[in-house]
């Protein structure tokens, strides 16, 4: 059996913000904020709780659905772009705290909103390379860390999250090709630029260029999309799902005019359950649709795309079990 996805679980911190005090913060109708940006809620990671730290209860979860695999896991891949530290590795401290055997190979991927789509094929690549059993991939990242709170661009989208993903030979999902992409002429569109942390000034901040990236999104995911259904030999209507990155529902009703899906059901959206939780949002969703995954056989379409910029595509086919 090849390897693929067997189980997904997340976590979200305990402490929220709801769109209505959004609305009031930053002076926006609460329409605007719950249908164009398409949030009710985002979550924020307490002051001492960081990354390594969302990252721990999320795979907690996945291990006491499968208390038998703990020992088993071969390699740990943590994405994440708002690292513990500077170094070591996150992934060295999740492997820490959650006391995985010394054997385990972990490192991290700086990568954002399309670092699930990445980062399921380098796992899959490596466990598939080094015959292992099991891999667990998590996606993590609190922004809420290095957004400015009165920035009315950022702070009433990105969300706090951490998810786990089983990679495994007893998949629901199996990955099929991958497409990638990349436009480093627009890294600065999405930016953090802060490099020294002696003073706290506005570089400390996250910086984004929404209309900027709107335009290079609405322009390449497309084409991307295109080039990954030909390249797995699949038509636009074979696709029972259709998985994006929860950037926002404004974004999600554009990718699906410009894709020509006339179908709204196809498009899953969630972002207004957990805002846009960036590395996390696609397998978040893929966990909130894995019951009716298990029983059918379906086609999904998963597509990332942001910091970098960047972005990333594929297939993923159910066992209909």
């Amino acid at each position: 059996m090849p390897i693929g996805i067997e189980n997904i679980e997340y976590y979200l911190p305990k402490a929220s913000i709801s769109s209505n005090e959004l609305a009031q913060r930053f002076g926006f109708s609460l329409q605007f904020v719950e249908k164009k940006i398409g949030v009710k809620r985002i979550f924020t990671a307490g002051e001492n709780e960081m990354s390594s730290d969302l990252a721990v209860k999320a795979v907690e979860k996945l291990f006491n659905t499968r208390p038998d695999i703990k020992d088993r896991v071969d390699i740990i891949v943590v994405i994440t772009q708002t690292p513990d530290y500077q170094l070591p590795h996150t992934a060295a401290l999740v492997q820490k705290k959650i006391g995985l055997k010394e054997s385990v190979a972990s490192f991290d991927l700086s990568l954002g909103c399309s670092g699930f789509v990445y980062g399921l094929s380098i796992l899959k690549g490596f466990m598939e390379q080094n015959k292992n059993e099991y891999g667990i991939l998590v996606t993590v990242d609190t922004y809420s860390k290095i957004i400015d709170n009165t920035d009315k661009n950022t702070k009433p989208l990105f969300s706090d999250a951490a998810a786990a993903t089983l990679l495994s030979r007893k998949p629901i999902l199996i990955p099929q090709r991958f497409t990638f992409g990349t436009s480093g002429y627009k890294y600065d569109k999405l930016i953090l630029r802060s490099r020294n942390k002696s003073q706290v000034n506005d570089d400390d901040f996250l910086y984004m260029d929404g209309r900027g990236i709107f335009e290079l999104v609405a322009d390449e995911v497309p084409r991307d999309i295109n080039k990954c259904l030909a390249l797995n030999g699949v038509a636009l209507p074979e696709i029972d799902y259709f998985i994006f990155h929860q950037a926002s529902s404004f974004m999600l009703d554009t990718l699906k005019k410009k894709l020509g899906i006339d179908d709204d059901s196809k498009v899953i959206n969630c972002i207004d359950q957990y805002g846009n939780t960036v590395s996390s949002s696609i397998p978040m969703v893929i966990k909130t649709a894995l019951p009716k995954l298990r029983d059918k056989k379906v086609k999904l379409l998963i597509s990332g795309f942001g910091v970098g910029l960047s972005w990333s595509s594929t297939i993923l086919l159910s066992n209909g079990r």
